[in-house]
């Protein structure tokens, strides 16, 4: 069992742009299974598939909320739209 905790956390970079989890997250390198990546891939593609679950009525586990998600990603809208935003980022940042 997978238990991701999610914090909405904003920072400021160098240019004053607030910064997304995401974005600070693509930095940190997480080995799987001997493949390097990055801790912000692993979160989309779970979280990808997670809303997809949502979308049909099922809650990927008893404490998953799609406002951490929103708050992660930086995204606004319907399921819907949340499961495109985030194929978009998939398709931006790992395509």
């Amino acid at each position: 069992m997978v238990v991701t905790f999610i914090c909405c956390i904003f920072v400021w970079n160098k240019t004053k742009e607030i910064m997304t989890q995401f974005e600070l997250d693509l930095q940190k390198p997480l080995s799987i299974n001997g493949a390097q990546s990055s801790k912000a891939f692993y979160n989309l593609i779970l979280s990808i598939r997670d809303v997809k679950l949502f979308q049909i009525g099922l809650k990927p586990h008893r404490f998953w909320k799609i406002s951490d998600v929103k708050a992660y990603f930086g995204v606004k809208g319907s399921k819907e739209a949340v499961l495109q935003q985030l194929n978009d980022l998939k398709a931006k940042h790992f395509a």
